[in-house]
């Protein structure tokens, strides 16, 4: 009995750096694609046959996975309809090594082979693996090269004075024939009102307010691929990074050198240096936050205003925290969005996969899995929708850690102490410290307690209520929705009254007209 062999299904990844030459009858990707589909039909008695779909990405580098074929291979090998992949070379499928590394594992996890078709080894071997990764190190070389002469380049450019692309800067616009900056006389006038109302304001947050109420916008501009951008309000950062710009002062600034540049400048210097000196910016020496990379960036959305979530962190004890937060929410006021911790969110967002895909699913495969996911901090629900545009929801958990919140079902269940309760046994707390001469006067104590001086001088104002009054206050019991009845702000007025009685009588009246 003759033995059929197994079908191996393999697809054909092509790619090319650049876009030239592709407008060609024959190219290079078609090259490459003939050549891997006479190596397969070669291997015909082995079972192998061709996939018709194409995956070729032109005008792609090999440096990086975001490639809209390669993603798309990925995809197919994730639903398990590739059992092999072929190209023409090594460096087609990745320059890099550690990139390369991490694709041939998410192979070996879905039992897809790899094939190289003028470069042959076998991965299951020791020798094979050490050629695989000598012909990768040299290509990674190679495009490390690539990098240094293009980063000199552009150094040289700048030295010079050049503009080297970028977003469009307001006041200027880019010239269509030779890619310099040229004047753009309304809105240079525009920068110019920006930077005298600055000049005018104590601080970068009321220069802003005023900015804003004049209706002053960003440049509206239009992309080489016909996107529109409209122009909006002035951020807190987009402003501070006008006002820092020396370009308008007619420079450029290349790692924190400054050199003259080709533009001319449209603000007056000593008005430039009057704002700069006003808002104590250093120009020069700016100290950037340092970017994270966080496993949904770009997929989360805002489900209040629609707008994207971007990852922001926090550091304490020396430990970076990872959050998710709206970036519209300080421009929109009507959304009210709070931040959610990385931690929780993708840890149940796995969970929620693996259970739909299995418990084989790999964290690699995720941007390749999702086309957009939403959350809603008002009711906890993350929205999923899938790249197979099926869509599924679920209550994201209140995580159990330290530093995290109650549900609020729990929240009222238990209730809480009320900060009036919590105030005043720390008013008790701090008159105790300065009668045993623990501290020598109020401003050693807010030193201590971690507020101002005058907040220390209202907390202290409950240590002269009368001693029922301060009895009522340790014992009130336990809010368990909205509001306290009694506000410490409201207790201020009765603690400067001399004669307790006229304390306790008026304290009962508020106390009784809280509860009505």
């Amino acid at each position: 009995m003759i033995e059929v062999p197994k079908v191996v299904r393999c697809a054909i990844y092509a790619r090319k750096s650049t876009e030239y030459g592709l407008e060609q009858d024959f190219n290079t990707l078609q090259a490459q694609r003939e050549a891997a589909e006479a190596y397969i039909v070669s291997q015909k008695q082995n079972g192998w046959h061709t996939l018709s779909d194409n995956y070729d990405d032109g005008g792609f580098s090999g440096a990086s996975l975001d490639r809209p074929a390669l993603q798309q291979l990925l995809r197919d090998i994730e639903a398990r309809k590739i059992d092999c992949v072929v190209v023409y070379k090594v460096d087609r499928l990745s320059r890099s090594l550690l990139d390369f590394a991490r694709l041939l594992s998410l192979f070996a996890k879905r039992g897809v082979s790899f094939v190289s078709v003028t470069q042959e080894f076998n991965t299951s071997t020791s020798l094979g693996r050490l050629t695989l990764h000598i012909l990768l190190s040299f290509a990674q070389f190679e495009r490390e090269i690539i990098s240094e002469r293009t980063r000199d380049k552009m150094s040289a450019a700048r030295r010079k004075g050049q503009w080297l692309g970028g977003t469009p800067v307001l006041g200027y616009d880019v010239d269509p024939e030779g890619g310099r900056l040229v004047v753009n006389p309304a809105e240079a006038e525009r920068v110019r009102e920006i930077f005298a109302i600055s000049a005018g304001c104590a601080s970068l947050a009321a220069a802003q307010q005023q900015i804003r109420a004049r209706g002053l916008l960003t440049k509206e501009w239009t992309s080489r691929s016909g996107k529109h951008h409209g122009g909006c309000g002035f951020t807190h950062s987009r402003l501070d990074a006008l006002l820092r710009n020396v370009l308008y002062i007619g420079q450029v600034c290349h790692k924190g050198v400054v050199y003259p540049g080709e533009q001319p400048a449209i603000v007056d210097r000593v008005l430039w240096e009057r704002v700069q000196q006003q808002f104590k910016v250093d120009t020069w020496r700016r100290v950037r936050r340092r970017k994270v990379q966080a496993l949904l960036s770009g997929l989360l959305y805002c489900a209040q205003c629609g707008g994207r979530m971007r990852s922001t962190y926090s550091s304490r004890q020396s430990r970076r925290h990872l959050y998710y937060v709206c970036r519209n929410k300080k421009a929109d006021t009507k959304c009210q969005q709070q931040p959610v911790a990385a931690v929780d969110l993708e840890t149940s967002l796995m969970e929620q996969l693996k259970r739909s895909f299995g418990c084989d699913f790999d964290m690699a495969f995720l941007p390749n899995s999702l086309e957009r996911v939403s959350y809603d901090s008002r009711t906890r629900e993350v929205g999923v929708t899938l790249a197979d545009a099926s869509q599924f929801a679920y209550t994201l958990p209140v995580a159990k850690r330290p530093g995290v919140r109650r549900t609020f079902e729990n929240q009222a269940a238990l209730g809480r102490v009320p900060r009036v309760s919590r105030l005043m046994a720390l008013a008790l707390r701090f008159n105790e410290l300065l009668s045993r001469g623990a501290v020598r006067n109020d401003t050693e104590l807010a030193q201590l307690g971690h507020v101002s001086r005058v907040r220390m001088c209202q907390i202290l104002m409950l240590a002269n209520l009368a001693p029922t009054i301060q009895d009522t206050l340790l014992f009130l019991p336990k809010t368990m929705r909205g509001r306290d009845r009694i506000t410490e702000r409201s207790l201020r007025g009765i603690a400067k009254l001399v004669d307790w009685d006229a304390q306790i009588q008026l304290f009962r009246s508020r106390l009784a007209g809280s509860q009505q």
